[in-house]
């Protein structure tokens, strides 16, 4: 597994302010560079949410700072965590899939993220995996 990339707050601070899509096609393209994608992990198991019609989102970043500004509040508790991205790719997106489960593809503070189906997700990245491997 990669070591975790090293960010500049002000990089930071502008990625989190594009908009989704912007967001999205960085996620995609920074998870296959650095191989990790990171999740936060409490006491009691993996962090998720769901929207407003109850449908469960597992929510995801490309590095570990991005992670860290959502860990507060109700998830003050949680640490972000890095997951292999063949294992993220191999295993947890199918799983997703199979139990129902959308994902939540880099929220901000401001709780904007991009909710898609793990099979999107999945074929973004092989072909982003494909194209730089």
């Amino acid at each position: 597994m990669s070591s975790a990339k090293k960010l500049r707050d002000q990089e930071v601070h502008e990625v989190i302010r594009t908009d989704g899509p912007t967001r999205y096609a960085h996620f995609v393209s920074q998870v296959a560079d650095w191989e990790a994608v990171w999740a936060l992990r409490g006491p009691s198991g993996w962090v998720s949410v769901s929207d407003a019609s109850e449908t469960p989102m597992f929510p995801v970043w490309p590095h570990e700072p991005y992670a860290r500004l959502l860990a507060t509040d109700s998830w003050s508790n949680a640490t972000p965590t890095q997951i292999d991205v063949h294992e993220w790719v191999e295993r947890w997106l199918p799983g997703l899939a199979r139990d129902g489960i959308k994902v939540a593809v880099f929220p901000t503070p401001q709780g904007k993220g991009v909710v898609v189906d793990p099979e999107q997700l999945l074929n973004d990245l092989q072909a982003e995996l494909a194209r730089i491997e």
